[in-house]
């Protein structure tokens, strides 16, 4: 009976996670990292709590871990993607009011140095 709940279990987030197909485009990393993190946790589960006998207990504290691990993580990954994204990107779109002397792209006023050429940006006149 403990190792039909171990792979029930295993099964199960085993297809959670495809019927999301992780690595969409559509798909944040905070989502794939809670269902890369509660696939793995909840397969970690089933082994380490089949060692006590309780393997669908382990599964399912193992999945809400590492579902919560995985998808934390996602989202500072995300968070940092965004912040370089912003720091990186001229922002044409966003109220420019800065100007690199050297190649000539547009900034926005919060940003005081041309990422690409280390110049110290002037403001449009």
């Amino acid at each position: 009976m403990q190792k039909t709940s171990v792979v029930v279990c295993v099964i199960g987030a085993l297809v959670a996670a495809g019927c999301e197909a992780v690595g969409t485009a559509a798909q944040s990393k905070t989502v794939q990292g809670g269902l890369l993190g509660s696939a793995l946790g909840a397969g970690a589960g089933a082994i380490i709590g089949n060692q006590s006998g309780r393997a669908g207990e382990g599964a399912a504290i193992g999945a809400g871990l590492g579902a919560l691990g995985g998808s934390l993580m996602g989202n500072a990954m995300e968070e940092q993607e965004r912040r370089l994204q912003q720091q990186q990107t001229p922002l044409a779109t966003q109220g420019v009011t800065k100007f690199c002397p050297v190649g000539g792209e547009v900034y926005t006023e919060d940003i005081k140095y041309c990422p690409r050429h280390g110049v110290e940006l002037k403001f449009k006149e």
